[in-house]
């Protein structure tokens, strides 16, 4: 915060000189009057600029990266009510954390000195390395493929606790959706988002019976056909040997072998 101290022959003389030294007017000035003056002596005052919405997030983030010796910096830009901030620097993965919430701890927190400090309500946004638009998009192919699905399945499909703004983006990607719709479930840090099929969703001809039955009713179909297949088939050669054999034993009697050893004496 830029401050300087004045020396004049009055109070309102040394305030005056303070505002045209630092060009800003009395509204945007903090004043404070150290000595008053008197017959032998001056007045004397500090003139400060106030400190604005940006002024106090880059302070606050400037600081805390001296403090966690990180090699990262914030830069600022304000469009009316909404403060950006942009975080750059050899370290700023560190500022990220898994899956951003490094990144909306010390946004909240931003967020929370700023709208402290008396004015009014202002919209802080914090991003590095781009990490907000890469989740965005993440978050919009996530919603269109998780909503295909439950229209599909016809089921709902519960997505993990997040934080207002990703829920935000889930629910903005499917307000059109000709697939599902959205809602919000839970409380606190367990708030979350439930995709809701639309009707309709179950594929067309496929019914849920078939489905139970798919994969048994296939094997017993497959093993019915293959004995009926071995029912049909041609008799192999080994079964027309055996034929042949029993056709030959009931005309002929049992075959009659020639005698091996010694000859049989007569006495």
């Amino acid at each position: 915060m830029e401050k300087i101290e004045v020396k004049a022959s009055s109070v309102e003389k040394a305030i005056e000189e303070g505002l045209n030294e630092l060009g800003i007017d009395r509204e945007d000035a903090e004043i404070e009057v150290i000595h008053e003056g008197g017959l032998f002596s001056k007045a004397v005052v500090t003139v400060a600029r106030k400190e604005g919405p940006a002024d106090v997030v880059i302070s606050f983030l400037n600081g805390l990266f001296e403090r966690m010796n990180l090699r990262c910096y914030a830069d600022c830009t304000e469009s009316g009510e909404e403060l950006n901030v942009n975080i750059s620097g050899s370290d700023s993965g560190v500022i990220i954390g898994y899956r951003g919430e490094v990144l909306d701890a010390i946004q909240y927190l931003a967020l929370i000195l700023v709208n402290q400090k008396g004015h009014n309500f202002i919209r802080v946004t914090i991003n590095a390395e781009n990490y907000r638009e890469k989740r965005i998009e993440t978050l919009e192919a996530l919603a269109g493929r998780l909503a295909y699905k439950a229209y599909r399945t016809g089921r709902k499909i519960e997505l993990e606790p997040m934080n207002p703004f990703e829920r935000r983006i889930i629910h903005t990607a499917l307000q059109d959706s000709k697939f599902a719709t959205t809602e919000s479930e839970g409380e606190d840090n367990n708030r979350h988002v439930v995709i809701i099929p639309k009707e309709g969703g179950v594929r067309e001809g496929y019914d849920r019976r078939d489905r139970n039955n798919g994969r048994n009713g296939r094997n017993y179909n497959a093993s019915r056909d293959n004995r009926d297949r071995r029912e049909s088939a041609p008799a192999k050669k080994e079964d027309k040997q055996t034929e042949e054999t029993e056709f030959n034993l009931k005309k002929n009697g049992p075959p009659k072998f020639k005698s091996f050893g010694y000859n049989k004496k007569h006495f």
